[in-house]
């Protein structure tokens, strides 16, 4: 992770990391326990405070390591450095040279996290250095913490946001209130299975919510949302209505609340909404079967919406899985694009 500084008037050099990346295989190859895995890894890093959402992937055993390369602001110093999480074995499963950290890692330290199952509960390895240390007790002093600004510009703390393939759009049920949406601080992992129906979990009351802290921060989602999602749709997202806690989609036609657009309008709204307000400035976004919900013509919107989010915060990795083929025109991964480092893995086996 980090922001590519790349001349675009040459290749990337093959050690470039991808900030776009892909995971093909057809059902039951993986694909889903990989994202698990990272999103698992960076939550042990975080203090269970009631909003975690702990996945089972490490019940049965198993080992693994995320490597991060992130650039951290802690008491007002930044550094470079590599960011190792791994669970399973007292030492890293990969272990880094002074070399290897300089020159592919391109960072200054080596922060090493590790976690061990014991007696029920997962501690910490005693490999565990002192940098890993101070950026997990960094972590537990700003969970929670509001973000006050939009694109990451919060917090430079490493996070994963997590869309399962599961992400329902529910419409929110029972009374409309402002109040602060759930999950709304900082937090290393966070998880957004669905767009409601309880309303502190809708993208809905996000939307209300910002309206009523009135900061500058909602004009400018506004903006971007309709200028990458809604463009020449002849449909744009309004300001809330105070009145009654509705949010309005205006059309050519007239207008109308957020609970009449399509369900992959919807899906796709709660994502990039979500994502804009809660990544920081070392962020993963996982979307598990990105073409969830979403008809080609608007997987086609999404996926131009989503490289233009890339390119204006190059801090952010994106990786997804699919099993749809057709994704991989759409993907277009042999096509050299200003500011994305494209990735991927193809399981073809059982894709014929």
């Amino acid at each position: 992770m980090g922001t590519l500084d790349l001349d675009m008037d040459s290749k990337p050099p093959a050690e470039a990391p991808a900030n776009l990346y892909m995971l093909l295989a057809r059902n039951g190859k993986g694909k889903t326990t990989i994202l698990q895995t990272i999103y698992s890894l960076m939550d042990m890093t975080g203090e269970d405070d009631g909003f975690g959402q702990a996945l089972s992937v490490f019940d049965d055993g198993g080992w693994a390591q995320l490597d991060l390369r992130i650039t951290l602001t802690i008491d007002d110093t930044t550094r470079t450095m590599l960011l190792s999480i791994w669970y399973g074995s007292e030492e890293p499963l990969v272990d880094w040279s002074e070399s290897e950290i300089d020159e592919v890692a391109d960072a200054s330290e080596w922060a090493k996290i590790g976690f061990v199952p014991r007696g029920g509960e997962n501690v910490l390895s005693p490999e565990t250095n002192h940098v890993g240390r101070e950026i997990r007790d960094h972590i537990a002093y700003c969970t929670g913490e509001y973000p006050n600004e939009l694109y990451g510009l919060s917090s430079s703390l490493p996070s994963v946001l997590f869309f399962p393939a599961n992400r329902a759009v529910l419409a929110p049920v029972g009374d409309r209130a402002v109040v602060c949406p759930k999950g709304w601080g900082y937090r290393p992992a966070q998880m957004f299975n669905a767009d409601g129906p309880d309303w502190e979990s809708s993208v809905d009351s996000v939307l209300v919510w910002l309206e009523w802290l009135n900061d500058g921060r909602l004009e400018d989602l506004l903006t971007y949302v309709n200028e990458n999602l809604f463009v020449d749709t002849e449909k744009a997202i309004e300001r809330p209505r105070r009145a009654d806690l509705a949010t309005v989609v205006s059309t050519q036609v007239g207008n109308h609340t957020l609970g009449n657009l399509s369900h992959g309008e919807r899906a796709l709204l709660q994502l990039y909404v979500r994502t804009l307000c809660h990544m920081t400035e070392n962020s993963i976004l996982l979307i598990d079967e990105i073409e969830s919900h979403l008809h080609t013509r608007w997987m086609n919107r999404f996926f131009l919406a989503l490289k233009s989010l890339i390119r204006d915060v190059p801090s952010l990795t994106v990786v997804f899985t699919t099993h749809n083929r057709e994704l991989i025109r759409v993907f277009d991964h042999k096509r050299a694009e200003e500011g994305l480092v494209k990735g991927g893995y193809l399981i073809d086996e059982g894709m014929e």
